[in-house]
């Protein structure tokens, strides 16, 4: 399986405890547990870098996202953004941001310095088709 996806299945099982919900059927290719759906976007950024990002959706509304960028592994969390959806990560000192709008997305770094401004890192991210 993915490696991003045990990650996100272990914050499931922590989060969910036993509370049982009833949530939607998941989309072709999620995974779907008691009270979460889980699934992996590979998206394709300008100058052909390819970034996967595996989604946690739990149904009491908080939103989780993992990536592998740069040779490590970052857990998001989803905050509230003026349009989409904007993940932080949640380690500071490796603070990185991934902001979605439909099926486009950037990621970006903000350093953990107060006086740090946000850095683009990978641009025009649009995700790919799953293949049938």
């Amino acid at each position: 399986m993915r490696p991003l996806l045990p990650a996100l299945l272990a914050i499931a099982t922590l989060a969910s405890g036993c509370q049982v919900l009833h949530p939607k059927p998941p989309a072709q290719g999620a995974i779907q547990g008691p009270g979460y759906t889980s699934e992996t976007v590979r998206y394709r950024c300008d100058g052909g870098t390819a970034i996967e990002v595996a989604y946690l959706e739990f149904g009491h509304g908080e939103s989780f996202a993992a990536l592998h960028h740069q040779g490590r592994t970052a857990l998001l969390k989803a905050r509230t953004s003026a349009s989409g959806v904007r993940y932080i990560a949640l380690d500071e000192q490796h603070s990185l941001r991934w902001n979605t709008q439909g099926d486009e997305g950037f990621l970006s770094f903000l350093a953990a310095d107060h006086t740090a401004q946000e850095r683009t890192l990978l641009n025009n991210c649009k995700a790919e088709k799953a293949a049938s």
